[in-house]
């Protein structure tokens, strides 16, 4: 006897065995004891939820002789014969190659017809949203008045595109997607039937994958019982599907929140050179990023969670590391990957860069990761970590200023009181050295007055006072930032700021950490300025001196 597939072999023969449908069998059993049958139905649902298996039970008992509490009992000739097809009376169509007129007028010509040995002549017309424009026209009227030995059941994976004249003349059932409990359970008593082992996680990487599809799920198990024969682990069915390992999820979003760019390209690396297939790994990242956003905002988030106890612990424990902004600022990079990395031609390529814009996100312009930023800096600014690293700053500074003074003085052998007078700051000098020390007041008054862009641009900076004026020291990865903050609406309202706070005005200049050379910081003459202008303008502009 030839092998047969574990999806046909396990296909449900009363409704019982139909999972995860009960709101459906329930109804159609009641309407099979009580004789209320309607002439026409519409099973609507994804693939492999029972659409046609439960057309061909529906089909059975209408016609079964010894039925019982509306399951056929598929003993009884009238059963048998529509199994193996002997009684012509069960007429199942696929309109997907059977899409014409004249296919539907065949129909309309046999349904005169009584059936042959059952009480109905079923037609069960599978992808019905396949049907022509004509087809479904010359089926109209068959579907509105069909004799009373006739039963017309649809089934589709589309109801959309079924005209509403059509939809209006037939009971509509909708098949849910089946859960991974559902599955999994299911597929229990097929590999104990089979004496299979199966480790549970590999049976709920099966479920998860097969989304929601029995047919898929069985299929899946299938090819990893070819396989592996009789012991088939998580690891296997991994590698099968080339799917990738939980542990190296948590690890990519780990890497990601600790902006451990370089460890998130070696991951990268890792997947590629072990066959992981890129497409795949990026939609499960984007699920287990979903996953962190629900456990997050969430109190019981397990019960909705396709995954066990302890995975749903540990999706808790790392959700605490993140903000909900950066979890949602990820899952759209990931998402508008997602969508591209099917057309790239090379995916790797997109996958690198939107993980180096995770890591790193002053690179991403975008509202979404400016949020994120000013959110990572919120929580900062809760925890007292930017402050204090403002305060060991200016300390910092104050001492290598005084030091700097010290050798001075021992260079240039003066009196204590000479080496005083060097120490000695001007009034400016001391209005810059208190508008420093009042950073953390004035970069909170910034957010307090609805500057959240120019809040997020300040962040990570360091300030120096110099030469009556203060300097912002951004690090040169954040260039952009720098211009943002250099904007003469920005500089002014920093400007007044300080003045509000401190009482003095105090100049601000915006500098890079490469830009702290003498020669690139020495301010100009605002009079050499001017003439440099003219050079670059020619006889368009004349300099007069008062």
């Amino acid at each position: 006897m030839s092998y047969q597939a574990l999806y046909r072999k396990w296909r449900p023969q009363v409704f019982e065995d139909v999972i995860g449908q009960k709101h459906i069998t329930e109804t159609l059993r009641n309407q099979i004891a009580s004789q209320r049958t309607a002439h026409a139905y519409l099973f609507c649902g994804t693939r492999g939820t029972g659409k046609t298996s439960t057309a061909k039970i529906f089909s059975r008992a209408v016609n079964c002789i010894n039925s019982s509490d509306g399951n056929p009992c598929n003993i009884c000739e009238i059963c048998t014969g529509i199994i193996n097809g002997s009684i012509m009376d069960v007429v199942e169509i696929d309109a997907a190659s059977n899409n014409g007129v004249d296919n539907v007028r065949e129909i309309r010509d046999e349904v005169a017809y009584s059936p042959a040995r059952g009480r109905y002549k079923v037609y069960i017309i599978d992808e019905v949203h396949m049907l022509s424009t004509g087809a479904f026209n010359a089926l109209l009227k068959t579907l509105e008045e069909p004799p009373a030995h006739v039963m017309f059941i649809l089934a589709t994976t589309e109801p959309h595109k079924i005209p509403a004249t059509i939809l209006s003349r037939c009971q509509r059932f909708d098949f849910k997607r089946i859960t991974t409990e559902d599955t999994v359970i299911r597929l229990k008593q097929v590999i104990a039937e089979d004496n299979i082992s199966v480790d549970e996680q590999g049976l709920r990487l099966v479920a998860r994958v097969s989304d929601g599809s029995m047919r898929d799920a069985l299929s899946i198990l299938d090819q990893c019982i070819a396989f592996c024969k009789e012991v088939i682990t998580y690891d296997d069915i991994s590698a099968i599907l080339g799917t990738v390992d939980n542990s190296l999820l948590f690890d990519m979003a780990q890497n990601i929140v600790d902006k451990r760019t370089d460890k998130a390209i070696q991951l990268i690396d890792r997947l590629i050179m072990d066959g992981r297939d890129i497409t795949h790994f990026m939609g499960d990242l984007v699920e287990h990023f979903r996953n962190l956003l629900l456990c997050k905002v969430m109190e019981n988030a397990e019960a909705i969670l396709d995954m066990s106890k302890d995975a749903a612990l540990r999706l808790k424990e790392q959700s605490i590391n993140f903000t909900q902004e950066k979890i949602i600022n990820c899952i759209k990079l990931l998402s508008e990957a997602y969508s591209n990395i099917k057309w790239a031609v090379n995916p790797r390529v997109i996958l690198e860069i939107t993980v180096i814009k995770l890591c790193r996100p002053n690179l991403d312009l975008s509202a979404e990761a400016l949020l994120d930023r000013v959110s990572d800096l919120e929580q900062k600014l809760a925890n007292g970590v930017v402050v204090s690293a403002v305060s060991i700053e200016v300390q910092q500074e104050n001492k290598k200023h005084d030091e700097k003074v010290r050798e001075a003085a021992q260079q240039k052998k003066v009196s204590v009181k000479e080496n005083s007078t060097i120490a000695r700051k001007t009034p400016l000098d001391m209005d810059a050295k208190k508008a420093a020390d009042l950073w953390p007041e004035i970069i909170a008054e910034i957010r307090k007055v609805g500057k959240l862009a120019l809040f997020g641009h300040l962040a990570d900076v360091r300030v120096e006072p110099v030469n009556g004026g203060l300097r912002v020291i951004f690090k040169d990865s954040y260039a952009t930032n720098k211009l943002m903050v250099s904007r003469v609406e920005n500089i002014e309202l920093l400007e007044d700021i300080i003045s509000k706070l401190s009482g003095c005005k105090v100049k601000v200049k915006c500098l890079l950490e490469k830009e702290l050379d003498s020669n690139k910081v020495k301010e100009e003459d605002p009079l050499e300025q001017i003439i440099q202008l003219k050079n670059q303008l020619g006889d368009t502009m004349q300099v007069f001196e008062e």
